[in-house]
């Protein structure tokens, strides 16, 4: 139950609503840097006492006391007193309370009956509560300053809506607290009018919600220079691109280009590849590299052939591309496998089962092959007929 809310409340089928009294509670949206509005300038032994407050009483280290207290301006002990023993009365740790107030000092400074405590109890109406309480708000202290009916309840709700779930919604803030920072009904918004099916737009508020935290008009930009190119809005590749255009921002997007066209590409072929799987360029620049100078140099392969199968760059150099390749090579060696860029390509990407039982369990050499796969026989020593 809500009990300190200051007008009524609505997500799912529950409305709640608070005596007049409580009314008075709207300070609620007031964020923590209008609640002082003195300035922050303190003596030398003014300081000293605030440092030594932060230090003694609220768990902080010397160095993060000095920081924490050039953000503050306690002027008595009888406020920050009062926002500790809330924390405490509501089961937070020492530790817990201590990386609050350094990443988020001004809390110190709040009313913590109308700020914190309406926030506790509504994350408590939604079965967060106990440790999972504790650890949302200390690992997210930023949720303390958003105003609850301002920007908690209408992200909320909006994501109920979205996933006709008031649980699904729960557990989704529960692992992306990031959620509450966004605009969820504008983000919806915004996509369905391109088409994004609804349960593509869930995916990237879940998975990927603050790439979604940008200006109406960016995010709408976004959405636009994906579709130019050439990217479906139907599938999930679009909801792909728009994390890799957004994580990539235009520098880095133009340093991956360069590292592609570094092996021969043209870049209207890596525009090519982002359309075909866009994870093709969320992949760091030096994986980038590091795969192509694998598939040029090692295997003897043309850059064009990794750029019609951009999924390839999506896999692990060292878990899945090494532990194959002198298997890869001695088959082709052989004439085991054919040398169709293909036909290498799905050797490499198969899951290790159908691997095994393509190379392993059908095939003549399989002595030689498992010890190759295993690292246990250099190919340098199949090749020489030294096995």
């Amino acid at each position: 139950m809500f009990y300190i809310f200051p007008k009524t409340l609505l997500y799912g089928r529950h409305t709640i609503t608070a005596s007049p009294t409580q009314k008075l509670c709207l300070l609620q949206k007031l964020p923590f840097n209008l609640l002082s509005s003195k300035p922050i300038s303190k003596t030398a032994n003014q300081h000293s006492k605030v440092v030594s407050y932060l230090i003694n009483t609220c768990g902080l280290s010397p160095k993060s006391a000095l920081s924490v207290s050039k953000k503050v301006d306690l002027e008595t002990p009888e406020k920050p007193n009062l926002v500790l023993n809330v924390f405490k009365h509501h089961g937070f740790s020492q530790t817990q309370i201590s990386k609050i107030i350094e990443k988020a000092p001004r809390v110190l400074l709040c009313k913590p009956y109308v700020t914190l405590v309406p926030k506790f109890e509504f994350f408590r109406s939604l079965g967060i509560s106990g440790s999972d309480l504790t650890t949302l708000v200390s690992t997210s202290p930023g949720l303390l300053s958003l105003g609850l009916y301002s920007k908690i309840l209408p992200n909320f709700n909006a994501l109920v809506k979205l996933l006709k779930s008031k649980d699904k919604a729960t557990a989704a803030i529960k692992r992306m607290p990031v959620i509450f920072y966004n605009n969820v009904e504008g983000t919806v918004a915004a996509l369905r009018v391109h088409g994004v099916p609804d349960a593509n737009i869930a995916m990237l508020i879940q998975r990927w919600p603050k790439f979604t935290m940008s200006s109406p008009d960016e995010f709408n930009q976004t959405i636009e220079i994906v579709k130019k190119m050439g990217i479906s809005p139907v599938g999930t590749h679009f909801i792909i691109a728009i994390v890799a255009v957004k994580s990539n921002g235009k520098v880095f997007w133009e340093k991956k280009v360069n590292v592609y066209k570094s092996w021969g590409l043209s870049e209207e072929q890596v525009i090519a590849a982002f359309a075909k799987c866009p994870w093709c360029m969320i992949a760091s620049e030096g994986k980038i590299s590091a795969l192509m100078d694998f598939f040029v140099n090692k295997m003897g392969r043309e850059a064009s052939d990794v750029a019609e199968r951009p999924f390839l760059i999506s896999y692990s150099l060292e878990k899945r591309f090494l532990p194959r390749a002198s298997v890869v090579q001695f088959m082709l060696s052989k004439g085991l496998l054919e040398q169709k860029a293909s036909r290498v390509a799905q050797m490499f990407i198969c899951p290790d089962k159908v691997f095994m039982q393509r190379c392993l369990t059908s095939l003549k050499d399989e002595p030689q092959i498992l010890k190759l796969y295993t690292g246990k026989l250099d190919l340098s020593e199949v090749t020489k007929g030294s096995v």
